[in-house]
């Protein structure tokens, strides 16, 4: 009998031990521990930036590992020198780029009538045509400075295509824009 009673007094703790381990995993919520840890939800909720978004602006005086890059303004803009040839490959590039980023305001022929225009009937007004003679006078370099920084460079109405055109597809897109200007000339329209 003395056997059976600590038999079962070995077990009770056991058993007890067990269903708090059961109704502690059952009533766990692990979006509550998450919380409530900082560290821990690091990985889960994470800041990002949404595209078409400005990103969060450096913290002041800091330089990149790469170098800063200066910001061309109405001032330095037309010093720029086109970085690339005018080759099949880069207008075919830029072709690329045109289609994924400026063919929706100024259109398939740089008329400033893409679908979202006010020309076409869209809601944006004031797009620019990119084959009229004022533009096509404007040097390489304005135009490349326009997609970096279209706020700085116009009318303020542009957005800024700096963080999403990088490299040598702003060349490349400098030289498409330019090839548009030449078939309009060619057509004699404007």
């Amino acid at each position: 009998m003395a056997r059976a009673r600590k038999k079962c007094a070995v077990r009770r703790p056991a058993a007890a031990l067990a269903a708090f381990a059961v109704l502690a995993a059952v009533s766990c919520n692990p979006d509550d521990v998450v919380h409530r840890i900082g560290w821990f939800a690091t990985m889960r909720h994470q800041r990002s930036i949404k595209p078409y978004a400005r990103p969060i602006p450096p913290v002041p005086g800091t330089v990149p590992v790469s170098g800063g890059e200066v910001m061309p303004s109405l001032t330095t803009a037309d010093r720029l020198v086109n970085a690339r040839t005018r080759t099949s490959e880069s207008i075919n590039r830029g072709r690329f780029v045109y289609e994924t980023y400026c063919l929706v305001c100024h259109g398939e022929t740089g008329r400033g009538d893409g679908p979202i225009s006010s020309a076409a009937g869209g809601a944006y007004f004031g797009v620019r045509s990119l084959v009229n003679d004022t533009i096509a006078r404007r040097s390489d370099g304005y135009v490349y400075a326009v997609i970096v920084n279209g706020q700085m460079m116009g009318r303020g109405l542009m957005p800024v295509y700096g963080d999403k055109v990088r490299g040598d597809d702003r060349w490349d897109l400098v030289n498409y824009v330019r090839t548009l200007q030449a078939q309009a000339r060619s057509q004699g329209k404007r």
